[in-house]
């Protein structure tokens, strides 16, 4: 599995705009990355992570893939189901799997049963009979919705089938949910945020955050607003919906932000992370690169130890950018 990602780009070539950026502290989660975003009067960070994150019934949680294999002396089965994880509790719950490989592998056991079903240690072999296995791309998530990309592909010595679909899933039941009534759900766009031109403006204590789909770019700018008209480009992210946090007014509870805080960094454990730095004053040559400087890690509970995740996690699945596009601009209409 691979995962691509995309960071907050600072202002090139221009010194911060006078006046002082607002206070502001929140998230903006896109379909395979959220970015922590800090304001004060001295300039702008942002961090970005791996993390999938969206919020539904005033509970956070992180969506990924993990993935189950059972392998055969003479056959392999794979499947990725859709999790889960609150992040309070730590708990998972499986949101949605592809029913069809284990099916397959009851119709191999029916013909083989004699078959025997090899340890974890034990290696498979590199050539087998037969093979199924599903894959699945998380496209984006809106609200308590994640769309999503799934494929099947079985082969054995003379057959071979393979099969695509795409759908979307409420992560708070776990049922399917057809892709047309997306639109019409105001569940799927983040909680407080209203149409403005050809964007989506999320209005808060004293600043807006505003994105507007670049068809240039093919992704969406975010902007940090006052309430006076000045701007701040925070950079770009690849989602038509991406979604906004807040975490200054009101506090976030403490135990909130510590489980935020770890599902952040857990996930930047298994990147190289950056931190992006916009700072009052300082002006960045033309064509420079932004500057980029160790993150420093929020202080993490021993309760971070316990958090109960199945293994073999995989986060921000394959992404498909076009098709990612085109579905969620579907959405738009």
């Amino acid at each position: 599995m691979r995962f691509s990602r995309w960071l907050l780009i600072p202002l090139m070539g221009c010194t911060l705009p006078d006046p002082s950026p607002p206070s502001a502290e929140f998230l903006v989660a896109d379909a395979s990355s959220t970015y922590w975003v800090h304001s004060t009067a001295r300039g702008i960070t942002a961090r970005v992570s791996p993390l999938i994150l969206t919020r539904a019934d005033d509970r956070f949680y992180e969506v990924y893939v993990d993935e189950v294999t059972r392998s055969y002396e003479n056959a392999v089965f794979t499947g990725e189901p859709i999790y889960r994880r609150d992040l309070l509790t730590g708990d998972s719950t499986l949101v949605s799997e592809d029913g069809r490989v284990f099916a397959w592998e009851k119709v191999y056991l029916e013909r083989n049963p004699n078959a025997r079903l090899l340890s974890p240690d034990e290696d498979a072999d590199d050539e087998v009979g037969f093979a199924a296995s599903g894959e699945v791309d998380i496209l984006g998530v809106a609200g308590p919705y994640v769309l999503y990309d799934r494929r099947l592909l079985v082969e054995r010595s003379d057959y071979q089938q393979a099969d695509s679909s795409r759908g979307a899933v409420d992560i708070r039941s776990g049922k399917a949910v057809p892709l047309s009534n997306l639109a019409r759900d105001s569940a799927a766009l983040s909680a407080g945020s209203v149409r403005e031109g050809s964007g989506t403006r999320w209005r808060h204590s004293g600043y807006d955050v505003v994105a507007e789909y670049d068809t240039a770019r093919a992704e969406t700018e975010v902007v940090l607003r006052d309430r006076s008209g000045h701007k701040w480009v925070l950079g770009y992210v690849d989602s038509r919906l991406p979604r906004v946090f807040w975490l200054d007014e009101p506090a976030v509870d403490p135990k909130l932000r510590v489980a935020l805080a770890a599902a952040f960094d857990d996930a930047r454990s298994e990147d190289d992370g950056t931190q992006l730095v916009m700072r009052r004053g300082k002006r960045v040559p033309r064509g420079a690169s932004p500057q980029l400087v160790s993150a420093p890690r929020y202080p993490l509970s021993a309760a971070r130890q316990s958090m109960r995740v199945p293994p073999q996690r995989l986060r921000g699945a394959r992404q498909p950018a076009r098709a990612k596009r085109l579905l969620l601009a579907s959405m738009q209409r």
